[in-house]
């Protein structure tokens, strides 16, 4: 992706943690709205509902869709910079959590 299309997929995940509180504690339901976006940006008849998964999962880079990864990681990065847009505490302490299993798991502690 190019900084142009990072920079446009971090102000669509800002809009949506602003514009839908939910998106705060669910990467999958922000995922699913910032590809709906994106969708109709580059197609105004996209609508994700009329996919199939294996179609969706072929088809991403075709579709002009950004990955899982890069709106789970723009949205870290937008909650970093406007801790106003976090989740909840619930959230905030198993994503944590989580983060640490990881990185003992990077370095291979178990």
């Amino acid at each position: 992706m190019s900084m142009i299309e990072l920079a446009t997929i971090k102000a669509i995940v800002k809009d949506t943690l602003k514009q839908c509180p939910q998106t705060r504690n669910s990467d999958s339901l922000l995922y699913l709205a910032v590809i709906q976006k994106v969708g109709l940006m580059n197609n105004p008849t996209f609508d994700i509902t009329s996919l199939t998964v294996p179609y969706f999962l072929q088809n991403i880079d075709y579709l002009g869709l950004p990955h899982f990864e890069t709106v789970r990681r723009t949205r870290q990065k937008v909650q970093a910079e406007h801790p106003e847009l976090q989740g909840n505490a619930r959230t905030r302490r198993k994503r944590a959590i989580l983060e640490q299993e990881y990185r003992k798991f990077a370095k291979g502690v178990d």
